[in-house]
């Protein structure tokens, strides 16, 4: 903006008050402009906050639609010796488990002892680990390799069916230990040494076939399978983490003890359905909060989007399908399970008529929420309307669209005034100096008539 004009004050007229009163009254409709502006930003800021409740809202509606959303499981057990985990299942029931053997990891030790973990073991040669399906892995020595270089070379190899480590058995006597990667009998290996030079290294051979840990004298620990029954099924596992045997529940097996029966239990968790709901609840309230607010800046003369049409739709659709009918069970609306409205229109559960339905019956509530297919119900149909106003090119997307485009004109509309304004002040400006000098000289003029008249007597 160019500088302010100077006036040279020989006259009683002040063109600098002029000339801001003139522009700011033919600045007012760029004024308005920005006004609005800002007003669709800060409307587009809240349909993004809207989309993001709404985004929220409908992930709470997807996980209720779904069939078997209220049918969690929770799992206990009898005792320390087999832990349980429920799962997501959704058959209830109680098993009688007897553990007769845990899972465990082949362990193989060195036959050969070393006075430490820095003694030569070879200077050439190989050391081959082949497990009990695949290929064999072989690790070569390619110099003068200690104990501990030795362990180090077999861990770096990731495709070994074992991982090593040294063992100290006495004072100045370690052996090295090869252990089995995983548990189980399919996991198992067998080890033979090719290892020249150094103080050398054996494995124990007890049937002299060349390999070491086919037998289980050649080993510390053999290779076992996890053996228990489930009310009386006998069942083998390769580790002592048990999935698919309980329907809905992950085994824990900890503790041999083939004499102790012990009872699993997997019963409906009614808690976990409630939070379920309740993640529902949360997002409702939520989006409820947000309208409030709008209509609390609207009212205090705030721009806010209260007054759109758009979100005058989305709150009466969605409580209308909050508080329809539906068909297809015992349970035809969402407050007959304790789904409610307080006075403030938020939502509310009422956990002692949420759990009286789902003891009566989970079947007939789960209806209620999706249908018979997991696609119907209430909350089939909230999810339904929630993608309408939040998919790409659904209601809320091209809404703010629309609002960008404005704020694009808008800005470059003000931009185009703002250069006419300015060549609007400069005009102006030039045009005040202009009749300030002309005053002055005519000021200067009269001072000097004046004083020429003076100087007459009549």
């Amino acid at each position: 903006m160019a500088s302010s004009v100077t006036f040279s004050g020989f006259n009683s007229i002040d063109f600098s008050y002029i000339l801001n009163a003139v522009m700011a009254q033919e600045r007012q409709p760029l004024t308005a402009l920005e006004t609005r502006k800002s007003t669709l930003q800060t409307q587009n800021s809240a349909f993004g906050t809207l989309a993001g409740k709404l985004s929220t809202l409908g992930s709470a509606a997807d996980k209720l639609k779904e069939l078997g959303s209220l049918s969690t499981l929770g799992a206990t057990s009898s005792d320390s010796g087999v832990g349980v985990t429920a799962t997501g299942g959704t058959i209830p029931g109680t098993y009688d488990i007897v553990v007769s053997e845990l899972a465990k990891a082949q362990v193989t030790a060195s036959q050969s002892t070393f006075a430490a973990t820095t003694t030569v073991v070879g200077t050439g040669g190989s050391i081959t680990l082949r497990p009990a399906s695949g290929d064999p892995v072989t690790i070569s020595l390619t110099g003068s390799t200690t104990l501990a270089e030795l362990a180090e070379l077999i861990n770096d190899e990731e495709d070994s069916p074992a991982s090593a480590s040294i063992v100290q058995v006495s004072p100045g006597s370690y052996k090295l230990l090869l252990t089995a990667k995983e548990t189980g009998v399919s996991n198992a290996f067998t080890v033979s040494s090719a290892v020249t030079g150094g103080g050398g290294l054996s494995f124990t051979d007890t049937d002299n076939d060349g390999v070491s840990g086919d037998s289980a004298a050649d080993n510390s620990q053999t290779a076992l399978n996890a053996a228990f029954t489930v009310n009386g099924l006998s069942v083998t596992s390769a580790t002592n983490t048990v999935e698919d045997v309980i329907p809905g529940a992950t085994l824990k097996l900890v503790k041999k003890a083939p004499s102790t029966t012990v009872t699993v239990a997997v019963s409906r968790d009614l808690d976990k359905a409630a939070e379920v709901v309740k993640s529902f609840i949360t997002a409702y309230n939520g989006l409820v909060s947000f309208v409030k607010d709008q209509e609390t800046a609207s009212n205090s003369g705030k721009a806010s989007i209260a007054r759109d049409p758009l979100l005058r739709s989305l709150k009466d659709n969605i409580r209308d399908a909050t508080l329809a009918s539906y068909t297809g069970g015992t349970f035809t609306a969402l407050p007959q399970v304790g789904i409610g409205f307080d006075r403030d229109g938020k939502m509310t559960l009422d956990r002692e008529a949420f759990d009286g339905a789902m003891s009566n019956s989970v079947g007939d509530v789960q209806r209620l929420f999706s249908g018979l297919t997991g696609t119907g119900g209430a909350f089939g149909k909230l999810s339904d309307l929630i993608e309408q106003y939040t998919k790409a090119g659904g209601l809320v997307p091209s809404l703010r669209d629309r609002l960008d485009d404005q704020v694009t004109n808008l800005t470059t509309r003000i931009s185009g005034m703002e250069a006419q304004l300015e060549l609007r002040r400069s005009a102006l400006q030039q045009e005040y100096i202009a009749a300030d000098l002309a005053m002055t000289r005519l000021k200067s003029q009269s001072s000097s008539l004046q004083s020429i008249g003076s100087n007459f007597s009549f």
